[in-house]
């Protein structure tokens, strides 16, 4: 089923090379694509069209790096500089979850944080000792981006780091993110980086899974401390998350969003952001002056889009 999902994100991206008057991701087209021919024409049909008398130019957005894509078709609806090589920082937890995924021993599995799990950034959670569920930490490292959690939900697979990370880069190659590498599992290192067109793929790859998606769609979040019988909640660092915007009848909404910020970095968010018609688009944000500009940003891109191409 995965594979199914991922060659349907491949494929629909790829058809952006076949339109001249679109814009096309980077080096998907030495992909092998498998969807029948029929079906690409279908998702040809269906990608959503720029209305006629649309005379707008884009929007000003203070990311350095955007991009916004249909999510169904794949279809790029916005860009800039989304070719360009920068750091994600904690978007970098996306793809952590994906490989957790693949070697997940069993949510219910208690793992005890360890003073190794501890890296400088960031706010802890949790505390050297407590023992925690690998449910726990898995929504403790997509909801407040909380970095031992993550550390701790990688050795939870039983992978050394550096077997992990290995594994993060063998997924971004078999997505064909060709302009991605991960040096680490939390997104602290500067060497994390990748491009708003690759993190566009690998953001539709994650929010399709539901698991992911669950999490990532949660305002709180509490955490079970199984060793001291305490509840402790969390918060998400998506601070837009389910809240509507937009005026009169066009109301839109984030359902689904993943933050970073590192000094080199700048304020980065990966969303998925519906309106109410249900349609779904994706927008990648990198690079924002401030905390609250990359919510904003990513509001102005939605409504932008939404007023300006017709599905």
């Amino acid at each position: 089923m995965f594979e199914l999902l991922v060659n349907l994100i491949l494929t629909s991206l790829f058809l952006q090379a076949q339109a001249q008057e679109q814009l096309t991701v980077k080096g998907l087209t030495s992909i092998e694509y498998r969807l029948p021919q029929a079906e690409i024409k279908k998702l040809q049909q269906t990608a959503p069209q720029k209305y006629n008398n649309s005379g707008s130019l884009g929007v000003a957005v203070s990311a350095q790096s955007v991009l916004v894509a249909d999510e169904k078709t794949g279809k790029v609806l916005y860009e800039k500089n989304s070719q360009e090589i920068r750091t994600i920082a904690s978007l970098t937890k996306l793809m952590t979850a994906l490989v957790f995924l693949d070697h997940n021993p069993g949510w219910s599995s208690e793992i005890k944080i360890l003073e190794a799990d501890y890296h400088d950034g960031g706010i802890s959670y949790l505390i050297a000792g407590e023992l925690v569920s690998v449910r726990d930490l898995f929504y403790a490292s997509l909801v407040s981006s909380s970095n031992e959690a993550t550390a701790a939900l990688a050795r939870s697979t039983g992978l050394n780091n550096a077997d992990f990370v290995k594994a993060m880069n063998r997924k971004a190659e078999q997505l064909g993110l060709v302009s991605t590498f991960f040096a680490d599992v939390t997104g602290l290192s500067n060497d994390n980086k990748s491009t708003a067109a690759d993190l566009a793929i690998m953001s539709q790859v994650a929010f399709l899974n539901s698991d992911i998606n669950q999490a990532a769609s949660l305002e709180t979040y509490d955490l079970n401390i199984i060793n001291k019988g305490l509840i402790r909640n969390i918060k998400s660092t998506d601070k837009i998350l389910n809240q509507a915007f937009g005026l009169a009848d066009k109301i839109y909404q984030v359902e689904a969003g993943k933050t970073g910020y590192l000094e080199a970095a700048g304020y980065n968010f990966a969303s998925r952001v519906s309106d109410n018609s249900d349609r779904k688009i994706l927008v990648v944000v990198l690079g924002s002056e401030t905390a609250l500009s990359r919510f904003a940003d990513t509001k102005s891109l939605a409504y932008w889009v939404f007023n300006n191409y017709q599905w």
